[in-house]
């Protein structure tokens, strides 16, 4: 997955919401039945009405009274469901999506937002799954097709996605997605002249569609037509403005045809739109460094490294840029950073060498130089020398030679990043919260007094010690203990969730803090988004 990350969210949650509206209108003839329905569909409305607004978490709070007074339902689970993925808690989305299905397995919406979370976690086989069901539930439902063509690319499924998408063009033949996601297969066949001239079709079809205009573009890159694909992708930013990626593509372009000053105002607006985007850094840090903007080049490796600092191609490039601005300590550093993890970069030690020299470690430098000599004899006669590590750590998964340290990040047009469709537009809210550890107020400690659990509180505040002291496992345990004897204490999932996430174990501790945020600590929610940001950025 390369540098068109765009998961393009379209629509509006009202289609849902209408779908499944009648369902909430059932009468029962018991007056106290009758009035508590009537509670019922008020606290629906009001829930439904919250996150119409995108107020998550005040939706998830209503849904949850729902749930606990007639949990034989299943809207209540799927739009809490709904809610959880607007806030990025895919393994919430998931159980509650889980939870609606068995209430209700006739329900497609509830296959198609629970595939939408798998998506999200890389969990493709399993999306696959729920969007085969969905498109049997409603198999006029172009949106489905889509992406189960899409979840087969991802799962190198290539002749299902193409029979698929063959489906996608019958049923949908004035729509431009299927020959544009057709298209995609070829190019990840290799067949860049198929997938041309299913672009242009795409194009005949819809002039005005924007991902076709990028992939026609990105296919005259290939050609190194680069004025080409540059009026492609000007066209493309006509109609969505604020792209990153067609103004990072289209940077390139102008790199290419040494425009350096258009492609650095690209790369400039594409990371006003995007202040996150790796690519966008990475590829103004080495254009930054080739004018001799040292300074600021630092700065866009600096913000790479933050993000993935296991990232050797930024490493490297940071190194000679702090050796060129005089911080031979830091480049020395740097420099030693990449030799561990290539032991077989000979120009490494080279500029290891040179930075030596400049702070006066003559033996250091006279060392690396000797390694060089040696290993260019071996090379030269034809025998090798032996090495302790393997060398596979880059800035992209396609490109494993550090000796590239030095190229901007170009196209990879046979493995794109996947647009995939929806009705759910994936806003979410980002409140600051710290990530600390909580502790439940006074009135939670006399509950638990006067049920005679007073072991329970002792517990949590033995692990609650653990944690400040650093133990992290007997914290885990310590809060284990108290989510076994009741499993609706917040704090201890909220509390063992941060943990697990120190501890780098983000699988089970995401459903921690999913917990702790359905049962009404929302903090958890940003902490789950900060989490998944982060993992989209190091991918």
């Amino acid at each position: 997955m390369n540098s068109k990350k765009a998961t393009d969210i379209r629509y509006s949650i009202l289609r849902i919401v209408r779908c499944v509206a009648f369902l909430l209108t059932l009468t029962f003839s018991a007056p106290y039945t009758v009035l508590a329905q009537i509670n019922t569909d008020r606290m629906m409305n009001i829930a439904r009405n919250a996150l119409s607004y995108n107020d998550y978490v005040l939706s998830i709070s209503y849904f949850n009274i729902v749930i606990n007074y007639k949990p034989h339902l299943y809207e209540p689970y799927f739009y809490r469901g709904v809610a959880k993925f607007y806030l990025d808690d895919f393994s919430g989305t998931i159980l509650d999506c889980t939870e609606a299905i068995k209430r209700n397995p006739y329900f497609p919406n509830s296959y198609e937002l629970r595939g939408l979370a798998y998506i999200n976690q890389q969990q493709y086989s399993l999306a696959v799954q729920d969007y085969q069901q969905a498109t049997e539930l409603s198999p006029d439902n172009r949106l489905l097709w889509h992406n189960l063509t899409l979840c087969h690319i991802e799962l190198d499924s290539l002749n299902k996605a193409d029979s698929i998408a063959n489906i996608v063009i019958k049923k949908w033949s004035k729509h431009a997605e299927g020959y544009n996601i057709k298209a995609q297969i070829q190019l990840q066949k290799k067949d860049t002249a198929a997938a041309e001239a299913l672009i242009d079709q795409a194009l005949k079809v819809d002039k005005y569609n924007v991902n076709s205009i990028s992939a026609k573009a990105g296919i005259l890159i290939s050609h190194e037509q680069y004025d080409e694909a540059i009026k492609y992708y000007t066209e493309s930013l006509r109609l969505n403005p604020q792209n990153a990626s067609s103004l990072i593509n289209r940077a390139l372009c102008y790199y290419h045809l040494n425009k350096y000053n258009e492609a650095m105002n690209d790369y400039d607006l594409a990371l006003d739109f995007e202040p996150r985007n790796f690519i966008g850094h990475y590829n103004r840090g080495l254009l930054r460094a080739q004018v001799g903007a040292d300074n600021l080049a630092i700065e866009d490796f600096n913000f790479i490294l933050s993000i993935n600092p296991d990232d050797m191609m930024a490493t490297f490039n940071r190194a000679t840029l702090l050796e060129n601005t005089g911080d031979y300590q830091g480049a020395i550093r740097d420099y030693t950073t990449v030799i561990n993890e290539y032991p077989k970069f000979l120009y490494g030690y080279e500029r290891r060498a040179s930075a030596r020299r400049l702070v006066g470690d003559t033996a250091g430098a006279n060392r690396d130089e000797e390694h060089v000599l040696k290993e260019r004899i071996a090379q030269r006669y034809g025998y090798s020398t032996p090495t302790s590590r393997q060398e596979n750590k880059t800035r992209k998964q396609s490109d494993f030679n550090i000796e590239d340290y030095n190229k901007l990040v170009e196209e990879d047009n046979s493995k794109q990043e996947q647009t995939y469709e929806s009705e759910y537009r994936g806003k979410v809210q980002n409140r600051e919260q710290s990530a600390k550890l909580i502790l439940p107020n006074q009135n939670t400690y006399n509950i638990y007094k006067e049920a005679g659990q007073d072991s329970i509180i002792t517990y949590f505040e033995q692990a609650f010690q653990d944690a400040q002291a650093g133990n992290l496992n007997e914290a885990i345990a310590g809060f284990t203990r108290v989510i076994e004897i009741n499993d609706t204490f917040a704090e201890a999932y909220f509390n063992r969730g941060l943990l697990k996430l120190l501890a780098d174990d983000s699988h089970s501790a995401i459903p921690d803090l999913s917990k702790a945020g359905e049962l009404g600590i929302f903090q958890a929610y940003n902490i789950i988004k900060k989490n998944q940001n982060l993992k989209k950025k190091t991918k």
